[in-house]
């Protein structure tokens, strides 16, 4: 009795001790589209005022405040005062607080400026020091995005909302995050012991400063560790430690707490960003593919009509860009993706994504009227059992008899066969029809296409048609025509609760999944993520619990590859791949069941995939496969009338105009430093460097009508371009 209440006594008195020494991120998160009541402002400008060592952190979606005002002025402007006195900082100033991760970095890039912008209107005073958000919505690029943006750190801590994931445990008080360009930015990491709370799948230890947690960073060397949670817009707790705790700003804790301690570097890959949503969901994969096609609609149209405006057809219309870019980022917003299904009937979160990318479309189509049709012919034979296919690319052979699988693939132009036995089947676990099925169980019926083939078959009983075309790319269309919804995936065992960690939808190997076992013997698999590709670590792609979450997300291309030869897989969205020792390359088409929160994720009906195959020789980067993604996400843009480009793998990722001066985005997706040269067309009045946040970097090299620019490795570079 008496060594119990002396542990006991000493836990008091370190946990007291650690708490006088450990600050916490307090402030809130949301916004008019994710929760934001009308009472809040005023709520939080009178906790403020009664709560004068209350320092608070704030990632509210921009647009919330034109509402805040028009409902109560004055406590808006209560609020702002304490804004402008430094008791408030904007540290997520994103228009939508996306995840980041699963969209383009132009669209990244968009998310800043238009929000910064529209955080300026209404706090003029306001500087964007620290980035920091409640939700995992973080990127490895994200270091050369923020640093050109004027941010000075960066927090990788997400401790109180980790349902859709977290950052790899690393490091101790702070680490210089360095991006794949070799960009840094000081940050607070999530410390290597910070580990997940085992009561919970959504927290790490840190959301509350419990004295385990402090005493662990102590013994760490961390001299003042930190907790955080930014509580939800809505909530009526007030200071969410009460008045036991050091509440600070991320500005004024950098700056004035741990400014002179050392921090080492820590090259952060995608793979270090520990993500999952309910890939393969017929609502997430509509969310993806709708905004996937917005991006590439938007981008597209920003170059052509920058292209007319450059040649005195028409002026730059902003307003009608603005707007288009506006619903196409309220489409990336976090909850759209993790709670598509949250909301009125017809107004959910994933109706709301289907309207704003369609407005987005129509504002695009409003801007160019532009038809994109290529053929090109492939010559096709009856063969045994199927067909062969042939252009002067590649030679490749179907089965029809077992559901049209591929069973030769041969590239003329570096002479390889890739397909083994079973190359493009769908195969997956029907738990409500009786276990796992395949696309080879039934025969496919065949329609000659100029270019292709079209096949229907069937997969569990249920119709699909595929449209396989051959151009520089085998080419496939899938078409799922669900008649009713069925489990497809792991099935639930017992009742679903919150603080399991094991999940149904962790599990890809049960899914029902495109499959493509290659002749690639011990290939490493590398996949894109925004502005970056990543070299994997994993052995394999699976798991099946929250506390182990793996990051195998396919943005737009995965890639295996034996250093010799190589097969590329790009997709129309964001989902999942599988690939492991004795497990194929794979790509995740259909999941239907338990998802997030006990909501049961259906199918409401037919599903469509677009996904290609590209084999090439050598790696993804002597392959040159960002180049050919582009061509396939962007197939308008077939010739540049402004300049000419030379120095790939160099890409233009946007060409805007703004103040007169055509504004060129370029991208080294590249390991290596790349010199491009811009050749343009006429006589320019001069180039010069800017930052993302618009400041002037330096001038341009220029050689008559040449603009030379040297991009490191992976890096991002901004011209604005005089005409005159």
């Amino acid at each position: 009795m008496k060594s119990t209440l002396f542990l006991l006594l000493a836990w008091v008195i370190c946990g007291t001790a650690s708490a006088q020494d450990a600050w916490y991120i307090d402030g809130y998160h949301g916004g008019v589209w994710g929760h934001y009541p009308d009472w809040n402002t005023r709520f939080m400008a009178d906790q403020l005022a009664a709560h004068p060592d209350w320092n608070i952190n704030i990632e509210i979606e921009p647009e919330t405040w034109a509402r805040a005002i028009q409902v109560d002025s004055l406590a808006f402007n209560d609020f702002r005062k304490f804004f402008d006195a430094g008791r408030i900082e904007y540290v997520n100033p994103t228009y939508a607080q996306p995840y980041l991760y699963n969209v383009s970095g132009e669209s990244i890039i968009r998310q800043f400026q238009y929000g910064m912008q529209l955080v300026k209107k209404y706090f003029p005073n306001a500087e964007f020091t620290t980035y920091s958000s409640e939700e995992p919505c973080f990127t490895s690029a994200l270091p050369q995005i923020l640093t050109s943006f004027g941010f000075k750190y960066a927090s990788l801590k997400n401790p109180n909302t980790c349902f859709g994931g977290y950052t790899r445990a690393y490091g101790g008080e702070k680490v210089y995050w360095t991006g794949p360009d070799g960009s840094v930015i000081l940050t607070s990491p999530r410390y290597a012991v910070e580990a997940l709370s085992d009561k919970s799948t959504w927290q790490t230890i840190a959301w509350n400063n419990s004295p385990g947690y402090l005493h662990s960073a102590h013994n760490d060397g961390i001299l003042h560790p930190i907790g955080m949670t930014l509580q939800d817009a809505g909530w009526k707790g007030g200071p969410f430690m009460g008045n036991n705790a050091n509440y600070t700003t991320w500005r004024n804790y950098f700056e004035h707490v741990v400014n002179k301690d050392s921090a080492t570097k820590w090259q952060v890959s995608q793979e270090d960003i520990l993500v999952n949503l309910v890939w393969g969901s017929q609502v997430t994969q509509r969310i993806a593919q709708q905004v996937r096609a917005a991006e590439n609609k938007i981008l597209q149209t920003e170059k052509l009509v920058a292209m007319a405006v450059w040649e005195g057809k028409m002026q730059w219309p902003q307003a009608a860009f603005d707007n288009a870019w506006r619903t196409l980022l309220l489409a990336e917003h976090h909850d759209c993706w993790i709670v598509p299904y949250n909301g009125q009937s017809g107004d959910t979160w994933a109706d709301k994504v289907r309207n704003w990318t369609a407005q987005t479309h129509h504002i695009c189509d409003s801007l160019v009227d532009v038809a994109y049709t290529k053929h090109d012919q492939a010559h096709i034979t009856h063969i045994k059992n199927g067909y062969q296919l042939e252009n002067d690319m590649y030679r490749i052979a179907i089965d029809t008899v077992h559901g049209g699988v591929i069973t030769g693939l041969y590239a003329k132009k570096i002479h390889r066969e890739f397909a083994m036995s079973g190359f493009n089947e769908l195969r997956g676990n029907f738990y409500e029809k009786g276990g796992r099925h395949s696309s080879m169980e039934s025969p496919v019926n065949v329609t000659k296409l100029p270019d292709g083939l079209e096949m229907k078959g069937l997969i569990a009983g249920t119709p699909f048609t595929q449209t396989i075309h051959l151009t520089d790319k085998i080419d496939f269309v899938l078409n799922i025509d669900w008649k009713e919804n069925t489990g497809i995936g792991q099935p639930l065992k017992g009742e679903y609760k919150w603080e399991i960690p094991q999940k149904p939808f962790y599990n890809d190997s049960s899914k029902l999944l495109a499959l493509f076992p290659n002749t690639i013997k011990n290939g490493r698999v590398s996949k894109d993520a925004p502005f970056d590709v990543t070299e994997s670590q994993l052995d394999n792609t699976f798991f099946n619990s929250w506390d182990s979450i793996r990051n195998n997300i396919i943005l737009n291309w995965v890639d295996i590859s034996d250093g010799k030869y190589g097969l590329a897989l790009f997709t129309d969205h964001t989902t999942s791949y599988t690939h492991g020792r004795n497990f194929p390359l794979g790509l995740n088409m259909q999941y239907s069941g338990m998802g997030l929160w006990g909501r049961n994720y259906t199918i409401d009906g037919a599903t469509t995939i677009h996904y290609a195959i590209v084999p090439h020789k050598g790696n993804w980067e002597q392959g040159n496969i960002p180049a050919a993604n582009m061509q396939w996400n962007e197939p308008l843009i077939s010739q540049n009338s402004i300049f000419t480009l030379e120095g790939a793998p160099v890409q233009v990722t946007s060409m805007t105009w703004k103040d007169g001066h055509l504004i060129v985005r370029l991208y080294n997706p590249s390991t290596k430093t790349c010199h491009a040269r811009l050749s343009f067309k006429k006589e320019i009045g001069g180039a010069t460097l800017v930052e993302l946040n618009g400041n002037e970097k330096t001038k341009a090299i220029m050689n008559n009508k040449q603009v030379i620019v040297d991009l490191p490795r992976f890096a991002i570079r901004t011209l604005s371009i005089n005409p005159q």
